[in-house]
């Protein structure tokens, strides 16, 4: 089971350097999706809540990075995001494609737009219009759109390592308890 554990989080780890890399080579010049947002959406609908929490801090780390922004801006956003992404999924909605895309969307968006409240409305920067259309949104939509391979990448990794099965057996046992107290 520790073994497990420890190949899952070493792949998710691979998946973030490789995320990393992909965001700093500059390859897809305005349309940059955001890999991290992602990944972190998809880890913390799959994981613990104080491991995604976690893991949503360091994926804001690294994000601060690639973008060239404060250190920790991104990371004081992703850790809550993440945090609520891991207590949904665990208590009110079931962890599937169209749920994913959707709290991908609505956390990129929260990223998105804190950093346009923080960088160009708060300042008054003349066009931040146009930076608004011709950058983020772009940017926007191409996360939202690379939440998918995303979403089935973790769940293949999840799957392969037994985050699934744990799952079950948790669901399981729940019911099992459930039925018993109804008796």
């Amino acid at each position: 089971m520790k073994t497990q554990i420890f190949l899952r989080w070493l792949f998710y780890a691979l998946v973030l350097l490789f995320s990393y890399c992909l965001m700093c080579c500059g390859a897809f010049h305005t349309w940059q999706p955001y890999f991290i947002i992602c990944l972190a959406t998809a880890v913390s609908m799959r994981e613990q809540e104080f491991s995604s929490s976690m893991f949503g801090a360091v994926c804001g780390f690294l994000l601060d990075i690639a973008t060239g922004t404060l250190f920790g801006f991104h990371a004081v956003l992703l850790l809550p995001c993440c945090l609520m992404l891991s207590l949904l999924s665990r208590n009110l909605i079931k962890v599937n494609f169209i749920n994913h895309a959707a709290l991908n969307c609505i956390t990129a968006l929260i990223v998105f737009g804190m950093f346009y409240l923080f960088n160009f409305i708060i300042w008054n920067e003349p066009n931040s219009d146009i930076v608004f259309w011709n950058v983020f949104f772009p940017s926007f939509i191409a996360t939202s759109i690379m939440a998918v391979p995303m979403y089935f990448l973790i769940k293949i990794i999840a799957g392969k390592f037994g985050l699934d099965d744990a799952r079950e057996r948790e669901l399981k046992e729940t019911a099992e308890e459930a039925a018993e107290d109804e008796d």
